[in-house]
């Protein structure tokens, strides 16, 4: 209707295609004929609509086939790659203009760009980190305290050789050692050893087999001794009374911590607490890897990890961490560990804390660096770990990788024993304390070695230090205990392993047993070192020879009888002789010999005994590859008990060809802080050669290479580091934080070569 006139069909079409079309409902009057309704022909089904409505039902995607793969293949993270890189050269560039700048307007720029580069070696037990322009690194403890009534408080760390102790004091309890030994009557000792009550204390055993090897050395090198002087050594230090020292004559007084108010102390500041204190100091690398056994969960560890960093690079370094974005780190890793250690360390320098890159470099990769070399046998003794690694043309090689649960801490357990068991003049010793461990740490480094010639009544003092009064100061003898001590890396039967596993655990996320991510490496896989260490405990195959059954006994009898003849202890830490098997095979040759009957008595009489039948199933189960099914133990686990000497004979082994193997062995390079132990090299390149004869590898010696310079053996892999930052080639290892962001833990396997 348009001013009042109603336009006929024809004027209406007109108009809209001559575009002045009105808006609103349409007033078109079209004739239209009654439809034909046919209700007989059925509807047509239509795909996809539902049988009372029109909504359409989507169908199910296919995760196989997605939209886009970017950042899904490996081949496409090459994009992300060079995005990263592209935004490092702007952000280069920009830097560059900058300088450029400030030296047009006269502002004196730094050009050396290694004061930009943060160089971090965690420890078990210090925290190793400096500038790559430093000539030496900051040492700090890697420890932090906190009170005892802070929540999610953690698990107390275990004191070393309380264990044995308590299964010793229980053990007296129940035989009655505490009773007068003139009141026991000899048949009451026979019954109690008769019923099974009596218990031997395994470190007793241990010094024992110690102290008889020394004994066998010092009569192969014909050093006389008066063995009367461990009796007169034990009567003088009962007599050894202490000495106080004053104040103002005191050189070793410290300044206690001040605790009062404060929700966690880190480094020098958490040793240094009083008893009264009621902190707890726990130390987030163990073994070097992360200690999963003292704390409750993943985030309050990383949370303590990245305190102790913050803390160490504001006090050593003055870096606030409003400046990290400007700086690149090297973070320097074991070379056999766990996986989540890399990844869990990465993902906190980058993401939490906010530095600008990263590289990760293997332990037995810097060191080589540091000394100059191109092959060798890296032997790194630390704190709690030991590890050795032979590194042929400046590669490490991962299948003579070995871990040994070790180190220092075990060498000042084992010396606590001996003094203990000598009359120790300090009654009230406890490991448990921060400041006894420091004194009698401070004490083997000071009185251990391995020189034989040392076995001789020997006076030493130390002091010990007391928050509510003076230094007292101790006079002590040895006779020796300072030898034994340092040789539980040779016998480890003295070494409680079971002891330092603890009891708590946890995991971290996104991983799990029996789902593996894309980083699927050999880093954390037993090695081929492990296994030849660990060859001992794999059940003994016998040769192809038929057992031989009476007719008279059921087979199955047979059966458990040799089960029980062949059965081995799992327990077993030393390997059993060849000889002796091959002897033993020759008795069942002979045996099998004298059984077998002749050819020409076919019949059986009532005087001869009945041929013996060969028990087929027994054949079967004796020649069953134990292989197949794999070890029942843990590897790793057991391999970590090996004596030093045999590990790294069977670390050297692991050469491809004699040649290497040789070359390997000419360069034996020692290190960390344990390794400066006086007369051990001189112990290694004595028994070394016999273990690799052994091994069928004929070298007449080995050599213990020095350290360049008289580098302190604790910095020598923060030193190789810092000799890398001069190569153009760690351009290529740094992954940056956006990169780390896109691609995550594979960021790592397409920089690290050990991954």
């Amino acid at each position: 209707m348009l001013g009042g006139t109603e336009l006929t069909a024809d004027q209406a079409i007109l108009q809209a295609v001559e575009g002045n079309a009105v808006a609103g409902p349409s007033t078109i009057l079209i004739p239209s004929a009654a439809a034909r309704r046919n209700y007989q022909r059925k509807q047509k089904k239509v795909e996809g609509l539902t049988s009372y409505t029109a909504a359409f039902v989507p169908g199910v995607y296919n995760i196989k086939n997605p939209a886009g793969d970017y950042l899904q293949r490996d081949h496409n993270l090459e994009v992300a790659r060079q995005v990263s890189q592209g935004k490092a050269r702007r952000e280069k560039l920009a830097v560059d203009a900058e300088k450029q700048r400030l030296l047009q307007d006269g502002v004196t720029v730094p050009e050396d760009p290694l004061d930009d580069i943060l160089i971090i070696h965690p420890g078990s037990r210090n925290l190793r980190l400096g500038r790559a322009s430093d000539f030496y690194p900051h040492e700090v403890p890697n420890c932090i305290a906190r009170p005892d009534n802070a929540p999610h408080r953690g698990f107390d760390p275990p004191v070393l050789g309380s264990r044995v102790r308590k299964i010793a004091e229980d053990a007296s309890v129940r035989t009655g050692v505490k009773r007068r030994r003139d009141s026991e009557s000899e048949e009451s000792q026979i019954q109690d050893d008769v019923m099974g009550t009596s218990w031997d204390n395994p470190v007793d055993l241990a010094i024992g087999n110690l102290r008889g090897y020394l004994r066998g050395r010092l009569r192969q090198n014909k050093l006389t001794t008066d063995w009367k002087e461990g009796a007169r050594v034990v009567a003088t230090n009962q007599k050894s009374k202490p000495e106080p020292i004053p104040e103002h004559n005191d050189p070793y007084r410290i300044d206690w911590t001040e605790f009062a108010g404060r929700e966690y102390l880190v480094g020098t500041d958490a040793l240094r607490l009083p008893e009264s204190s009621h902190f707890r100091v726990r130390y987030p690398i163990l073994h070097r890897s992360l200690n999963r056994r003292d704390w409750r969960s993943s985030q309050l560890l990383l949370d303590d990890i990245a305190v102790i960093l913050q803390e160490a690079l504001r006090t050593e370094l003055r870096i606030a961490p409003r400046d990290y974005s400007k700086y690149s780190v090297i973070l320097i890793v074991p070379d056999h560990g766990d996986r989540t250690y890399v990844e869990e360390m990465t993902n906190l320098l980058l993401t939490i804390m906010g530095f600008k890159e990263i590289a990760v470099h293997q332990e037995a990769y810097t060191a080589i660096f540091s000394a100059g070399l191109s092959s060798g046998c890296v032997v790194d003794i630390g704190a709690q770990q030991t590890s050795v690694t032979c590194v042929d043309e400046g590669m490490p090689n991962s299948d003579s990788r070995i871990n040994l649960k070790y180190g220092g801490d075990d060498i000042t357990a084992s010396l606590t024993a001996l003094l203990q068991r000598s009359a120790f003049p300090y009654r009230d010793l406890d490991l448990a304390r921060s400041q006894d461990w420091l004194m009698m740490d401070d004490l083997k480094i000071k009185i251990c070695t391995l020189e034989e010639h040392m076995v001789a009544n020997t006076l030493w003092d130390f002091r010990v230090l007391q928050a509510d009064g003076p230094t007292q100061k101790y006079t002590l003898r040895t006779y020796d205990e300072n030898i034994l001590a340092p040789l539980c890396i040779f016998d480890t039967r003295m070494i409680d392993f079971e002891e330092k596993l603890g009891n708590g655990t946890f995991s971290f996320r996104n991983t799990s047993d029996d789902i593996d991510d894309m980083l699927n490496t050999a880093y954390d896989e037993p090695s081929g070192a492990m296994r030849a260490c660990t060859n001992h405990l794999h059940p003994v195959v016998q040769m192809a020879v038929p057992i031989l059954v009476s007719p008279t006994a059921p087979i199955g009898a047979n059966r458990h009888a040799l089960r029980d003849d062949h059965q081995t202890p799992g327990g077993a830490e030393y390997p059993i002789a060849s000889s002796h098997a091959m002897s033993d095979v020759a008795k069942d040759d002979q045996t099998m010999e004298a059984a077998v009957p002749s050819t020409d008595s076919q019949a059986v009489t009532p005087n001869r005994r009945p041929a013996p039948v060969i028990d087929h199933f027994v054949i079967a189960s004796v020649l069953q590859d134990p292989a197949e099914s794999g070890p029942t133990y843990d590897i790793v686990y057991e391999a970590s008990k090996s004596p030093l000497d045999g590990a790294i004979a069977a670390s050297i082994s692991m050469c491809v060809t004699e040649s290497k193997s040789k070359a390997v062995a000419s360069s034996i390079l020692l290190i960390g802080g344990s390794s400066a132990l006086k007369g051990l090299g001189a112990l290694l390149a004595e028994r070394l050669p016999s273990l690799l004869r052994a091994r069928h590898i004929h070298i007449p010696e080995v050599q213990i290479v020095p350290l360049p310079r008289d580098l302190n053996p604790r910095f020598v892999c923060w030193k190789g580091a810092s000799v890398m930052c001069n190569l153009d080639s760690l351009s290529d290892m740094w992954i940056r934080r956006d990169e780390w962001e896109a691609m995550g833990a594979r960021a790592l396997k397409e920089r690290c070569l050990f991954l």
